[in-house]
């Protein structure tokens, strides 16, 4: 099986072999600059993840540079160069997609490899370097679920009433790319975020209350989220990170209300108002009690711990996807 990212690096290395290498001008020898690194140092000191790293961006600008209007050859060298930065950040994504999806994975990173290329091509010369980071990132991604969505004989849709309270499916509905559904990987212990997002749309959607999460979705989408609320994303939910632009993740409680009444959360629990506060009185209710004013409330996500309800995080394109499936 052959491994695209790792032949691009061997190609570099062949070319650039231990010398040093200049990212000034191009040139070592006439560089006025005389400390150059070897381009295995050079590699490890870029680190082009989503975060602010100024030296980082910089010597990516100087690459991109030299790329674009270096002499033909000079250029073919350094666009190499330009890929192998940014493989290392499509390494995981590559494997995770191969196994949740049973996809070959030579095949979705020679799909990735496309979509770098095709956005390198794309982008007009006046682009930043950094936008231009990002968008052939972005692109890479969707080549690759592109690629995916296409093998429909990898992927199933017709079962997902399985995963859904009650069976409720319609048949027609057409879900994105990003909601492939693979049932292999669905019964794999770490669940498939997509089907449990489209599970919770799917329940929203019958309850009525998609208005809700439409408008969450939206303040989300439009920045209006203070980002420190935001929950951690894992290596895997990386990927999506960089097709959005950002974490548009967030968590199932930020669609309930903060705090429901003390009676709303006694009965949930199984008790009456009066038995409840009896209860509080003797200090062993389940729940801790807070006031507000002069009323008694529960908080939401203390309740939901205490019943076991996982606060999972969810994506809005699989929320609403499961809504519009369940729709049609």
């Amino acid at each position: 099986m052959s491994n695209v990212f790792a032949i691009i690096t061997e190609q570099i290395l062949r070319k650039c072999g231990g010398e040093p290498i200049c990212t000034h001008v191009g040139d070592v020898q006439i560089c006025a600059i005389k400390k150059h690194p070897t381009y295995q140092t050079f590699r490890r000191q870029v680190h082009l993840n989503r975060k602010k790293l100024t030296a980082s961006l910089r010597l990516w600008e100087s690459v991109v540079t030299l790329a674009r209007e270096g002499d033909e050859q000079e250029r073919e060298k350094w666009l190499m160069i330009v890929l192998d930065l940014l493989t290392p950040y499509l390494e995981g994504w590559s494997k995770d997609l191969a196994r949740k999806w049973h996809y070959e994975i030579s095949d979705i990173r020679s799909a990735m490899i496309e979509g770098l290329l095709e956005a390198w091509s794309s982008t007009a010369d006046g682009a930043t370097s950094k936008k231009l980071r990002d968008t052939m990132m972005t692109r890479a991604f969707a080549r690759a679920r592109s690629l995916v969505d296409a093998g429909s004989s990898e992927t199933c849709t017709d079962s997902v009433e399985f995963w859904i309270s009650e069976g409720t499916h319609v048949g027609d509905s057409t879900l994105r790319a990003s909601s492939i559904i693979d049932t292999g990987a669905v019964r794999d212990p770490d669940a498939d975020e997509r089907i449990r997002g489209e599970r919770i749309g799917s329940l929203l959607q019958r309850m009525g209350a998609m208005d809700q999460a439409n408008r969450l979705h939206g303040e989300i989408r439009d920045g209006c989220r203070n980002e420190a609320h935001a929950p951690t994303i894992t290596p895997a939910q990386v990927g999506r990170s960089w097709v959005d632009g950002r974490n548009l993740y967030y968590r199932f409680s930020d669609l309930l209300p903060q705090y429901i009444s003390f009676k709303e959360a006694a009965n949930i629990v199984g008790f009456s108002e009066s038995q409840a506060s009896r209860r509080a009185g003797k200090g062993s209710l389940p729940f801790r009690v807070l006031w507000i004013g002069n009323s008694r409330v529960v908080s939401v996500k203390s309740l939901m711990h205490i019943l076991g309800i996982q606060d999972s995080i969810l994506h809005p394109d699989d929320v609403e996807n499961g809504a519009s499936h369940i729709v049609g």
